[in-house]
């Protein structure tokens, strides 16, 4: 399968950064370290998150550390429902409809490439111990409610920010006025 996948403009696009195990279980070949995503949330790094009840595959910002949870489902469509899956939580924490759609219109284009921060994959491991830890006091939790939980997780790299602010902060930044991109501003 090739490494980069819907692009055909070279234009706006984003690079999901795959571990070794989801390459390898997606039979997709990594390209190159690739050009800088032109999306406000950066680069998505992605890697399995297997529970005793739940296959998840688990998304996140390496600019926010914004996780998105994405049921396994049918693998070969995942990194397609992490779009949808982000859509919704991006609606769900208040973020203004037509910021939502600049930055997934910039997302039509991705890339496929190997994970290079360890920065990054030592922050989802913190995320996916929370998340572990989520599904065992609410196992019936659906991957949205997981995902708005691991957003309000103050994460080290962020100084303790929440991944949701820095993630709506990111989005205002490039696609709004600040006083517009969420409900209640």
């Amino acid at each position: 399968m090739p490494c980069v996948l819907n692009n055909s403009m070279g234009g706006d696009m984003y690079t999901a950064r795959c571990t070794s195990k989801v390459l390898q279980a997606l039979h997709l070949r990594a390209s190159a370290q690739g050009q800088p995503p032109s999306t406000a949330l950066g680069d998505w790094y992605v890697d399995f998150l297997h529970m005793r009840n739940h296959r998840l595959v688990h998304f996140v910002s390496d600019r926010s550390l914004l996780s998105v949870v994405v049921p396994v489902k049918t693998l070969k469509t995942a990194l397609d429902r992490h779009i949808a899956s982000l859509h919704d939580l991006l609606e769900d924490l208040g973020v203004n409809p037509a910021v939502i759609h600049a930055e997934m219109d910039e997302m039509r284009e991705r890339a496929v490439a190997k994970t290079p921060s360890r920065s990054v994959l030592a922050s989802m491991r913190d995320l996916a111990l929370n998340a572990r830890r989520i599904l065992e006091l609410t196992p019936r939790a659906s991957s949205l409610e997981l995902s708005r939980e691991l957003s309000q997780v103050p994460c080290g790299p962020l100084s303790m920010a929440l991944p949701a602010q820095a993630a709506i902060g990111l989005l205002l930044k490039r696609h709004s006025n600040p006083n517009e991109g969420v409900r209640g501003a």
